[in-house]
């Protein structure tokens, strides 16, 4: 009796096993070959639009909106970091071309912890746009996630190649407290390892940590997104603004960007880089540490405040030329 109960038990085993790796195959989805392949070429060099890279970023590197109440502070840094730094001047800009225009898609790079000094934050609550907001930095990001914000978002950066790769992020700390300054300012300081971005000036007053994040061409995230326009594109990544947005532009894209607000702190918009965004169709509305660019057949442009803004440019513009013609000639 023992003997035919061992020999059913062998049966049975023998019959569930295959049934039993068919399901963890299955079920739990363990990666095939190419799928390890995908994995361990993302630091390069596969295209950006490629299929298998969008799917990746898809099913991997992209979280969904909340529907949760927003959970934003109410600490007195946030409603000062609107009087400071930069912040006012991206706002009126971005205020005047669409205070009337619902419903939009951005793209926010460098979006810190979504709330503090964001360029989309009111875009959503005001006027009920969503997009997509990418954080490098772990910690941020997960404080990002925590603010409720009503957009896609992604712990990944933006490559500033044509493919995916891995970089070192440098973190930035306060390392000094200082009442009337958010520690929120300091942490926006992180940008990628590279030798051609000094950053002597904030490593006066900041600690650094330094870990691996995995970079993708801006396309991969609209093309995961299936997101064929975008109205507002926000970049604040540290020094290398000037390289996705050429990258970007030198991909084969059926995607419209509306409106360009670039930081170049690091003063890298060469001639060849401005020569490049006028061959897109962009005019350069306004500047200053940041750069405001609008594509040139865009109705937006003929808004009432726009107008305003393009008549005090060229005005500003004569002003000077006016005064350098005026000004004596050196004996």
């Amino acid at each position: 009796m023992g003997l035919v109960k061992g020999a059913c038990v062998l049966v049975g085993v023998v019959m569930v096993a295959p049934a039993l790796v068919f399901y963890f195959l299955l079920c739990l989805q363990v990666p095939s070959a190419s799928q390890w392949d995908v994995k361990a070429r993302l630091s390069g060099p596969l295209a950006g639009d490629d299929p298998r890279v969008v799917r990746t970023v898809r099913e991997n590197f992209l979280d969904p909106p909340s529907s949760l109440p927003y959970n934003l502070t109410n600490h007195a840094w946030f409603s000062l970091g609107k009087n400071m730094f930069t912040w006012p001047w991206v706002y009126y800009h971005i205020h005047s071309l669409f205070s009337q225009e619902r419903g939009g898609f951005f793209v926010e790079a460098g979006a810190l912890d979504g709330e503090y000094l964001s360029n989309t934050l009111w875009l959503e609550q005001e006027l009920g746009w969503t997009g997509l907001l990418i954080e490098a930095e772990e910690n941020n990001y997960k404080s990002l996630r925590s603010k409720h914000r009503r957009a896609w978002s992604s712990s990944t950066c933006l490559s500033s190649e044509s493919y995916p790769k891995e970089i070192i992020f440098v973190s930035h700390f306060s390392r000094v407290k200082l009442l009337e300054i958010s520690p929120w300012s300091f942490r926006s300081h992180g940008h990628e390892l590279r030798d051609d971005l000094s950053q002597d000036a904030h490593n006066l007053l900041d600690d650094t940590a330094y870990t691996s994040v995995q970079c993708f061409p801006l396309v991969t995230y609209l093309a995961a997104l299936n997101v064929s326009k975008v109205d507002l594109l926000s970049l604040d990544i540290q020094g290398t603004e000037a390289s996705v947005l050429t990258n970007f532009f030198l991909t084969l894209s059926d995607v419209s960007v509306r409106v360009i607000v670039v930081e170049n702190e690091y003063k890298n918009f060469d001639d060849a880089f401005m020569r490049l965004m006028s061959d897109k169709g962009y005019i350069l509305l306004a500047a200053a540490i940041d750069y405001v660019f609008v594509k040139g057949d865009d109705p937006v442009l003929r808004r009432p405040e726009v107008v305003r803004i393009m008549e005090e440019k060229v005005a500003s513009s004569s002003s000077s030329f006016l005064t350098l013609t005026s000004s004596p000639s050196p004996t």
